[in-house]
């Protein structure tokens, strides 16, 4: 597949039929991942695949109840049926996927920050003068295994979520503080076929100085 025709057409995808995922093919998507560039190419990923079911099911479960203790503190009746709705299904859809890779990212103490930090600049000034080079890093990993899995032939979606739950994650998949998952990343056959999400026009995002 060309990689103009991957980029434009990949969608996420939520629904999968239960066909497995050759480990391989699993592989191959994790290999395009190590390839992204990174900050000081520190590489700060690693990634956990969850085939088991009662394994994804009872990580699913953690979500459903982290959502349960949010659901009261609500900003208003509206927001609590948007997190009750969570619960159902756009949360937990993984819990159906043949995998899902859990995507990990190593601290990064760029020794930048820790100037900026001498310096007196508070932590919102410092993430704006040094704007998450290791979660950006991670990011880079992530978008391209999503791309090696449609050039593959499968759907995949980015899912962020899941986290609220991320302490019962530690627990289940045992990763321990020392990292965080920033990313859940079900992937399998699609059973279904989207249509593709509006996009904004490249002269309302691009600019060119000089």
């Amino acid at each position: 597949m060309e990689l103009f025709e991957a980029i434009r057409d990949r969608k996420s995808i939520r629904r999968f039929k239960d066909t497995p995922v050759p480990d391989h093919d699993i592989a191959r998507m994790i290999e395009a991942g190590r390839l992204a560039p990174s900050a000081n190419n520190v590489q700060p990923w690693s990634f956990l695949v969850v085939k088991d079911r009662t394994v994804l099911k009872q990580m699913a479960q953690a979500v459903r109840d982290m959502l349960d203790r949010m659901i009261p503190h609500a900003e208003d009746e509206r927001h609590a049926q948007r997190l009750t709705a969570y619960k159902s299904n756009y949360y937990v859809f993984f819990e159906n996927a043949p995998a899902c890779i859990v995507v990990l990212m190593d601290p990064y103490g760029a020794s930048s920050v820790r100037l900026l930090e001498k310096m007196g600049y508070s932590i919102e000034e410092m993430e704006r003068l040094r704007p998450h080079p290791g979660l950006q890093s991670v990011s880079a990993a992530i978008q391209n295994l999503l791309l090696a899995a449609h050039a593959l032939g499968y759907g995949a979606c980015w899912m962020t979520g899941p986290l609220v739950a991320q302490e019962a994650f530690e627990k289940l998949l045992g990763y321990g503080k020392e990292r965080t998952a920033v990313a859940l990343i079900p992937v399998g056959v699609p059973a279904e076929n989207p249509p593709s999400r509006a996009r904004k026009s490249r002269d309302e995002i691009m600019k060119i100085v000089g």
